[in-house]
């Protein structure tokens, strides 16, 4: 296997593993709606826009190698979305403020930055990826 195929499986995998992340707190607390949709919607785009730009850059490692759009303005586009995902996933991460919630279900306390975690190898496959694929 190429180190180009890798890097999009690479890519594929964390950010679907990010989008599902963001998920749990909304599948496991119960009995914390308002401050749980605070949760959510803390930062300049909230859990939803890290949640979209992971998807997004999903889709587009999904769809770089099927010859529909050239696939270097798709590598760079990947860089971009990658990283965009990373950062605004940071951001989301510093804009949480601590409640009550966070006493009951102190895993809370590190989701974000797991999230964040978890989509630093989008930019880094992006990357990877860009380069095989115009070096």
């Amino acid at each position: 296997m190429t180190v180009r195929a890798r890097s999009r499986q690479v890519g594929i995998a964390a950010a679907l593993v990010s989008a599902l992340l963001l998920a749990v707190p909304y599948a496991l607390v119960s009995g914390f709606d308002a401050q749980l949709a605070g949760y959510y919607t803390a930062g300049p785009v909230g859990a939803g826009g890290v949640a979209l730009f992971a998807l997004l850059s999903a889709v587009v490692f999904a769809s770089v190698e099927q010859g529909n759009v050239d696939p270097g303005t798709l590598a760079g586009a990947l860089v971009v979305l990658g990283a965009a995902t990373t950062l605004l996933s940071a951001l989301w991460w510093l804009s949480i403020e601590p409640t009550t919630m966070f006493g009951e279900h102190r895993w809370l306390e590190y989701h974000a930055a797991a999230v964040t975690v978890t989509s630093l190898p989008v930019p880094v496959a992006a990357g990877v990826y860009a380069r095989e694929l115009l070096g």
